[in-house]
């Protein structure tokens, strides 16, 4: 590789660089552009190995944050006595078992853990009412992916 070349090709790492900081939308389409062409010179390494990891690690977030809020009005259903909440709350379980579905993978699946979710939902469930609640998360995920039907 000759100096203009090496010149051309640091030119080029830069502005990805800045574009990654300024415009990341136009940033992502052209590593998509770059990938799909093949063109290793004008992939930004650095940064597309971090979005890669970040996007991973979203993906789980997400469906642990709607585990938890599945397993929160799972023991509000389940724990107290609150009637007239219960149809709201079986409403939203439905709405969390619907976006874990769009997301959930095989991968996925078997990054879930939900000991941690259950004891965050716990926390927030002994704030708001006075009941006693297992130490150990009491649902498996088939049951908090389980459709409830009105008792």
């Amino acid at each position: 590789m000759n100096s203009l070349d090496k010149t051309t090709e640091i030119q080029g790492i830069t502005r990805m660089r800045t574009l990654y900081e300024t415009d990341f939308v136009q940033w992502t389409e052209e590593q998509a552009k770059a990938l799909s062409e093949h063109n290793e010179k004008t992939l930004d390494w650095e940064n597309l190995k971090e979005e890669i990891e970040n996007l991973g690690k979203e993906q789980i977030n997400a469906v642990h944050s709607f585990l938890k809020q599945i397993i929160l009005h799972r023991l509000k259903l389940d724990y107290t006595n609150d009637i007239l909440s219960r149809r709201h709350w079986m409403d939203e379980i439905d709405d969390f078992q619907d976006e874990i579905e769009r997301r959930l993978t095989q991968t996925l699946l078997n990054k879930i853990n939900l000991q941690p979710e259950y004891e965050r939902a716990k926390r927030k469930v002994l704030k708001m009412y006075d009941v006693s609640l297992p130490d150990q998360c009491p649902y498996t995920f088939e049951d908090l992916m389980t459709r409830l039907t009105e008792k």
